[in-house]
């Protein structure tokens, strides 16, 4: 056991980082306080724009040095595997999307979203861009027993009319 400097509790010694320097090895304050210290901590340095600079570049330099500016590539057996896998973890979905096959949309290269995977509403699907697809799905959760989105909060859009409203708060709010 041992006491930590931080949170001043006596914690088992698996509940502290190794640290060669110290005379018995291990940090002083335990691995929470230390989490709560490093969340601090970046939240600091997060306000500092030209740290955040940094961190994107040096992100980029890391990204280019392990992919020699190459974009990593799904291999063609590896996307057909996660496709079956997600195809037979949703059924319903794989069903929607063949039934709305033949939908197009009114603007090329706009994407069609299914509010629900009901039977009833499988051809029943709203018109997004792609940047507003992407941003709506950020923020839904999809409730595989009832066959819809929720909010965040837990809100079940279980019509069409709420889920065009939350999307509409979702893109005009988002940043």
């Amino acid at each position: 056991m041992k006491k930590c400097t931080c949170c001043n509790q006596e914690k088992e010694l698996s509940c502290y980082s190794k640290q060669s320097s110290l005379p018995d090895g291990l940090r002083n304050y335990c691995k929470e306080c230390a989490n709560i210290k490093e969340k601090l901590r970046q939240a600091e340095l997060r306000k500092d724009p030209e740290w955040n600079e940094k961190e994107k570049k040096r992100g980029r330099e890391k990204y280019y040095r392990l992919y020699k500016g190459e974009p990593r590539k799904q291999s063609a057996s590896s996307k057909r595997l996660s496709t079956e896998k997600y195809w037979t973890r949703y059924p319903e979905k794989y069903k929607a999307s063949i039934a709305a096959q033949r939908i197009f949309p009114e603007v090329k290269g706009n994407h069609m979203h299914h509010w629900s995977y009901r039977e009833e509403h499988w051809k029943d699907v709203i018109e997004l861009c792609l940047e507003d697809h992407n941003k709506l799905h950020r923020y839904i959760i999809y409730d595989q027993e009832r066959m819809m989105y929720r909010t965040r909060t837990g809100v079940l859009l279980d019509t069409r009319e709420s889920h065009i409203q939350y999307m509409e708060f979702v893109i005009a709010n988002e940043k």
